[in-house]
């Protein structure tokens, strides 16, 4: 079934309450499995331009269902297949070159990887695979986003990598075939950053450097005066940086000057200092250039290892903000004190307020101290603490919404103040949560919230559930929590690490939550008396671009998973 592209501007009014009952329990309509592994691959729900729904799983194989749930294709992977490895991140679906055919890109390993939907199965698109090896070595590919950053009706895509080397990597951008991202008229390599062959050593003196992007660091949007979109991506190095399409760093306010003896006085960009906790740190450091260099030993700094950013306007001027969740260290060696929202502007005007803390937000709200992991050093996987940003109460403010590894969800109003905290661990030592999706129920135009949990392996700890579908209305109060009906066996963890999708599968008007899970497979939920009327934001990173922005606003749909893509709204 093929429902029509809508887009309705209706932004500045509350949608009216229908008279309709409580959410309706979620109901078991089938479970796949044998599929392998999930991480943090949100499911697909699309036609690919078939006109029939269809369900797309990523796990290390990438497999197509029909909206029954039968098996159509499957692209594997392994040393001879296009993609030898795990899709940590989720996949982008989208027609990238505007001729009518589907694809499905993942990153997987040291490649990105895109596949077109033809004559009923996954092909390798021409010009496919890219790699994003450099400087000698082939990191792992973690985060993966897509939009038109030009405007020219073809679709980019943005990878980021693990890379550590000073002469590496970590940010690439492809085009809709394959090579790499180059904006006419430049004078310099535009793709990939950083390189040392590029300006990138030199830029303001110190020039910039990247440093391992381990977990979904990349978002996309406009953060300033041209119509082309910025790309922000966050590092392990403390750094975060907003890039032009054009691969150039945006500078940040003159507010903000380098201390630095050989360099002392130069104007910095987004991607040349680190953040602090505290804001009279980074002003006496950064501004002032007085006292002591700040230091992890007595000062909070900000870490974004594995922070996927989003793009968004927060105080409704017009202007697009970054928000981004930072885990906060102290000490030496570091250890993580909690997870804090920072909220940074973007470069309009004359860029004054380039890169700065947006009003209200000067002091960062902040979570709890996280779980003791005890002698767990990697499994199971922290979740990246992704932030889901829309309207929740229907006050056309946006709320902040994220999973902290305190075993608490957050949700935080778009003036910083802290709406609500909710436990998720029933009561195990480990838990964590997914990226938190949002989406009407019941039909009545307020929206429920909707998440999954994951914990230790079973070898940890045999026998006891860790993966748990919940529900929460918009106020916090648990509407379900219901077990998933195996845990599975995996090494990695046991429950749901990917954020559910949430749509209706197969043209019916009732939606259907879909779990990928660690190593039970993958669940299919329909929820009875609902229908897709308010998908705000019903899949990981918000859309099938995975861009960090909503799929749907209140009255405003940016795109129908019948019969495309979403498409990608500079300001709302």
């Amino acid at each position: 079934m093929t429902r029509p592209f809508l887009f309705v501007c209706c932004l500045f009014f509350t949608l009216p309450h229908a008279a309709t009952a409580a959410v309706h329990k979620p109901v078991l309509k089938k479970q796949i499995r044998w599929t392998g592994t999930s991480w943090f691959g949100s499911p697909i729900v699309h036609d690919l331009g078939t006109g029939r729904l269809k369900i797309i799983g990523t796990f290390y194989d990438i497999i197509v269902w029909d909206a029954q749930g039968n098996e159509l294709a499957r692209a594997p992977h392994g040393s001879g297949a296009p993609h030898k490895g795990r899709i940590y991140a989720p996949a982008v679906c989208a027609d990238l070159d505007n001729d009518g055919i589907y694809e499905i890109v993942v990153a997987s390993g040291d490649v990105v990887a895109a596949y077109e939907w033809r004559n009923n199965g996954l092909h390798i698109k021409n010009g496919w695979p890219a790699s994003t090896c450099s400087a000698g070595e082939c990191p792992e590919t973690r985060g993966l986003a897509a939009a038109d950053l030009d405007n020219n009706g073809t679709i980019e895509i943005v990878a980021t990598t693990t890379q550590t080397r000073p002469d590496g990597a970590q940010v690439f951008v492809f085009n809709a075939n394959g090579s790499s991202y180059q904006p006419p008229g430049l004078g310099f390599q535009a793709w990939p950053r950083f390189n040392q062959n590029t300006s990138d050593a030199t830029i303001n003196g110190q020039g910039n450097h990247g440093y391992g992007c381990y977990g979904l660091n990349v978002g996309i949007g406009n953060l300033d005066d041209d119509p082309e979109k910025e790309i922000v991506v966050t590092y392990d190095n403390h750094h975060i940086n907003v890039f032009q399409h054009t691969g150039v760093s945006m500078l940040a306010s003159p507010w903000y000057t380098n201390r630095q003896s050989a360099y002392n006085g130069n104007r910095l960009n987004w991607g040349q200092f680190k953040r602090w906790f505290e804001l009279s740190v980074e002003d006496n450091h950064h501004h002032y250039h007085t006292g002591d260099w700040p230091h992890p030993r007595s000062q909070k700094w900000l870490q974004w290892t594995a922070s996927p950013p989003s793009v968004a306007d927060l105080n409704q001027d017009g202007k697009n903000e970054v928000v981004c969740v930072a885990n906060v260290e102290k000490d030496i060696p570091y250890n993580t004190k909690h997870h804090s929202i920072m909220v940074l502007e973007g470069s309009y005007g004359n860029g004054a307020r380039s890169a700065r803390r947006l009003a209200g937000w000067e002091h960062l709200p902040s979570s709890g101290y996280p779980l003791n992991r005890g002698s767990r050093s990697w499994y199971p996987p922290r979740n990246p603490p992704a932030p889901t940003i829309v309207d929740i109460n229907n006050d056309q403010k946006k709320e902040i919404l994220y999973a902290a590894h305190d075993g608490s969800i957050y949700c935080t109003s778009a003036t910083a103040k802290q709406l609500f905290k909710k436990d998720i661990t029933h009561g195990r030592r480990i838990m964590y949560a997914s990226e938190i999706t949002v989406a009407d129920l019941d039909k009545d135009n307020v929206p429920e919230l909707i998440f999954t949990t994951y914990g230790d392996p079973d070898n940890i700890t045999p026998g006891v559930p860790h993966g748990f579908l919940m529900i929460l209305d918009n106020h916090g109060k648990t509407l379900f929590d219901m077990e998933l009906p195996e845990q599975g066996t995996n090494g990695n963890g046991k429950g749901a690490p990917a954020a559910p999708t949430v749509m209706d599968t197969d043209g019916n008007g009732t939606l259907e939550i879909l779990v990928q899970t660690f190593g039970a497979g993958l669940f299919i939920y329909t929820v009875p008396g609902s229908a897709e009327n308010l998908l705000l934001w019903p899949t990981a990173r918000g859309n099938f671009l995975r861009d960090g922005r909503p799929f749907m606003e209140k009255g405003n749909t940016t795109g129908s998973s019948s019969t495309m893509a979403p498409i990608n709204m500079l300001l709302l």
